[in-house]
């Protein structure tokens, strides 16, 4: 199976290296022992701390220039031994098959008893996140980076948008990022990839059109990016972070169960690995985190929620089976939400945040297929039901069909008939009703007190030739993503020049508002865009 999905990566590839992206040189990153796509890798140009993560299929894309100047590339990821490769040694018209080795090894008793000096797993990681403050730049810096939003629906990428965006951060002893400032370098949205305008609009709680399953998210004016920082639970270590982590301070030890499974290799560093778990009667959590063994800085956190499956549970979305997946791979329970955060050593040794990916599954309610337009007409007493298509089964629909309250009192129907040349339904009402006199008079009497959301109606086997019922808005499933990749890092910068043109938080990327900065170095930074088309 997977040597199928290698070969369709690598037609992809190499149909975009030889088409529109010459200025690239294309790789993928396999795993030597299970052969499988490594995602969330980093490959850094050597000496220059530029570069980008591996997507979810193991593939990256450098600039050629970097091939002319005779740079190296820097290839690591957690529980992989790390590599270096010319890029002049890369090939320009294919793409390049990159095998890494598992960096992993067991714990031994030996090494347990010489390393931990008998602390537990939940010991480390209360050190682990008490040492935050030591750990991480509590001084001004920057990060320039890579940053993508998109969708996944049907396996395919949609509403793609890319931006380069600086982090103008005030430290780690400023507890949280919300005082923070971002400045946008470029931005596009991605016209190879669908845009789909009603799956990208803000979260909607209060006619459902788009809302989290069993969550709610509250996304600023819908700015995305916004969303995937403030869900960095290392860098708002002092405040209230996502479900169960809550305040990574004073929650995360006691909230958790972990368990010491291995030692890593990470650039050169020993890392421990530890699994965490939370559970109750409808939610499961579990993840790892990753230490390292000599001071006890935190490199990476990847926690995921999951709905627990329950006897009796369906799912009422068209496509039901994305219930129980991330849009890449299926689950055993009903994934909500993961977040992936990674940080690695840099300048001062401090950890900056190398990557950051916030997914969370989403269902939207579409506009319906086969729509009415309800109009009481006062002049015939008569409620006028304009469709958008001609039912099917004309003959089948009975004056049950139809109905209509009004201040939650049923509306006896008489009859009703369709004219075909206005695509109209005419509903006539029992008018001779002496019990339903009083609703009579408060419809089809003229007067300023009417109010429509008095008036209620529906249908209810009235279908159009497709099988759509009329004014049903069915249900489906998307799935979100967030990421951002840090190209560049600087500490102990003065951010005061750089206060003009900053982002607006409470704005979409794509608002017309929204400031663009000039970047003399911007040829520096690039976008690593995904395949069109993902393939499992």
């Amino acid at each position: 199976m997977w040597k199928n999905h290698l070969l369709i990566v690598l037609f992809f590839i190499m149909t975009l290296a030889s088409g529109q992206q010459r200025d690239y040189i294309f790789g993928q990153l396999v795993d030597a022992t299970q052969n499988e796509p490594i995602p969330f890798a980093t490959i850094r140009v050597k000496d220059k701390a530029l570069g980008v993560i591996s997507n979810f299929d193991g593939t990256f894309k450098i600039p050629l220039r970097y091939k002319t100047l005779g740079d190296i590339l820097s290839i690591s990821c957690m529980g992989f031994e790390s590599k270096e490769i010319p890029v002049q040694d890369l090939k320009e018209e294919e793409s390049n098959i990159i095998i890494l080795k598992p960096g992993t090894f067991e714990l031994t008793e030996a090494v347990v008893s010489a390393n931990i000096k008998e602390l537990s797993a939940k010991q480390i990681v209360k050190i682990a996140v008490n040492s935050i403050p030591q750990n991480f730049p509590d001084n001004n810096f920057r990060l320039v980076g890579y940053y993508r939003d998109y969708q996944i629906k049907n396996k395919e990428y949609t509403n793609l948008n890319e931006a380069i965006i600086q982090f103008l951060d005030y430290g780690f002893g400023r507890k949280n990022n919300l005082y923070n400032q971002y400045k946008i370098y470029s931005y596009s949205k991605n016209p190879d990839f669908e845009i789909d305008s009603f799956a990208k609009q803000p979260y909607d709680y209060r006619k459902f059109n788009k809302v989290v399953p069993n969550a709610k998210m509250e996304n600023d004016g819908g700015n995305e990016f916004i969303t995937l920082i403030i869900h960095d639970a290392i860098r708002n270590y002092g405040i209230e972070s996502f479900s169960f982590v809550d305040n990574l301070a004073s929650d995360f030890v006691e909230n958790h169960r972990f368990k010491l499974i291995n030692e890593s290799n990470y650039n050169k560093e020993s890392i421990y690995e530890i699994e965490l778990s939370f559970r109750n009667s409808d939610y499961l959590a579990k993840g790892k985190i990753f230490i390292n063994t000599d001071d006890f800085a935190i490199h990476k956190l990847d926690y995921t929620v999951f709905k627990r499956k329950k006897p009796g549970d369906y799912s009422i979305a068209v496509n039901a089976s994305e219930r129980y997946s991330d849009g890449f791979e299926d689950m055993a329970n009903e994934i909500l939400y993961r977040i992936n955060t990674e940080y690695i050593r840099g300048p001062s040794e401090k950890m900056i945040l190398n990557y950051i990916s916030f997914y969370n599954k989403v269902m939207l309610q579409r506009p319906a297929e086969f729509k009415s337009k309800f109009v009481i007409d006062l002049e015939d007493k008569s409620f006028k039901i304009r469709v958008n298509k001609i039912p099917a089964d004309l003959d089948n629909i009975k004056t049950r069909d139809f109905k209509i309250s009004y201040k939650n009192d049923f509306v006896p129907i008489k009859e009703f008939w369709f004219r075909e040349d206005e695509r109209t339904f005419v509903v006539c009402p029992h008018v001779g009703y002496e019990r339903a006199e009083h609703l009579f008079k408060g419809l089809f009497l003229e007067r300023e007190d009417l109010q429509v959301s008095d008036v209620k109606y529906g249908y209810g086997d009235i279908k159009d030739s497709l099988g759509n019922k009329l004014d049903e808005r069915k249900w489906e499933y998307i799935h979100q993503y967030r990421e951002f990749f840090t190209q560049e890092a600087k500490i102990g910068e003065n951010m005061v020049e750089d206060m003009n043109n900053l982002m607006l938080k409470n704005l979409p990327l794509d608002s017309p508002e929204q400031p663009i900065s000039a970047l003399e170095m911007k040829n520096e930074y690039w976008m690593n865009t995904p395949l069109p088309t993902f393939k499992n």
